[in-house]
């Protein structure tokens, strides 16, 4: 597990036992001989935990030891190198989240809007779409579109990520990059979907409104977590991933069953992107 994912969910944990046991984190930082504002950081997942710590938390809210020593296990690995430390100075601490908890899923939804998701993005198009954005610096915009592909690899590990996509019908007429490297790109989506772990779905224009009109979303599911949402844009400004709001997951769980009904089906959806690859010629 990446160590920036594994702080935030023994962070959470951590918070959990403590409200469970009933202690406040003046009481928490008594029994460490710390401040407040570091059991406030650890729990927050950004405190670089100390495995002593955590054990001595741990045993003073009253969990138990089958309970306490994963967490334990996981603070030991919490120093480590994250996958995506080349890449640091252009990820942010809630994206540092996501990356860390995409390269830990089992399986992930996305639905996306305007453009091709960054997982089933060629060299040309990630570029492209880098060099048109106001928000990355331009000296960062190299590295951005080289961690987009980077984040890939999780679709050619052995034990592969499962992706479903809904993409939307409009995303793959709009030339980014100009018309080849849209053509190139649609041929790749073609090529991924004939992956057995990568189910792609078109939502066409002419169904009008539909479930995922509130905006895109990624789901991320866990062999051992709940699962997960990332959200850019509305309901919240910037984005965030969010692992602790169940009310939040149960809705877009409940969304992203309702996209993969309306969206065309895998095979259709193939056709249209044939189609779009004829027109382009």
């Amino acid at each position: 597990m990446d160590p920036v994912s594994l702080r935030r969910r023994i962070g959470a944990r951590l918070r959990q036992a403590r409200a469970d046991a009933g202690r406040t984190t003046s009481e928490a930082a008594a029994e460490l001989g710390c401040s407040r504002g570091k059991i406030s950081q650890m729990e927050a997942g950004m405190y670089r935990l100390q495995h002593r710590d955590v054990r001595d938390l741990l045993r003073f809210y009253g969990v138990a030891q089958s309970s306490a020593e994963p967490l334990v296990e996981w603070a030991k690995r919490s120093s480590e190198p994250s996958w995506w430390a080349p890449y640091a100075e252009v990820v942010e601490d809630w994206f540092a989240f996501f990356l860390g908890s995409e390269g830990e899923a089992v399986r992930e939804f996305n639905y996306e809007q305007l453009v091709v998701p960054g997982l089933l993005q060629t060299a040309e198009y990630a570029a492209a779409l880098t060099a048109a954005s106001r928000s990355v610096a331009e000296e960062d915009r190299g590295k951005v579109a080289e961690l987009r592909l980077e984040r890939q690899r999780r679709l050619t590990d052995e034990d592969p990520l499962v992706l479903h996509a809904v993409i939307e019908e409009s995303a793959l007429r709009r030339p980014i990059g100009g018309l080849a490297v849209l053509r190139n790109q649609l041929r790749h989506l073609v090529e991924m979907a004939d992956l057995s772990h990568v189910e792609i779905q078109v939502m066409p224009t002419g169904v009008g409104a539909h479930s995922g009109l509130d905006g895109k979303f990624v789901l991320l599911e866990f062999q051992d977590f709940g699962p997960g949402v990332f959200l850019e844009g509305h309901p919240v400004i910037g984005a965030r991933f969010e692992v602790e709001d169940p009310t939040l997951t149960e809705t877009y769980t409940s969304i992203a069953k309702a996209l993969r009904e309306e969206a065309l089906d895998q095979q259709r959806s193939i056709e249209l992107m044939e189609s779009v690859i004829a027109e382009l010629g």
